[in-house]
């Protein structure tokens, strides 16, 4: 289990959510995640993470992906 302190490199966020690093960071950027960058490198918060994942409204409320993908956001094409 990981501590609420942990931070996840984008890549590992992606794929925990079904996407790309570069969605992962639109999230961040948004504030639908808690990231932080260390040395140029971008990390998701773990607990940010769990807490998101486990939202079941994030499709309906927040997500920005427009693009039909498969990770479960509910959005649609613009």
């Amino acid at each position: 289990m990981k501590n609420e302190s942990e931070k996840l490199p984008l890549a590992e966020a992606a794929e925990a959510m079904n996407t790309t690093a570069v969605n992962v960071m639109i999230h961040i950027k948004r504030g639908l995640l808690s990231g932080e960058e260390v040395e140029g490198e971008w990390y998701v918060l773990a607990d940010s993470l769990a807490s998101f994942l486990d939202d079941p409204n994030r499709g309906s409320n927040g997500s920005i992906c427009k693009s039909h993908c498969k990770h479960g956001c509910g959005s649609k094409s613009a």
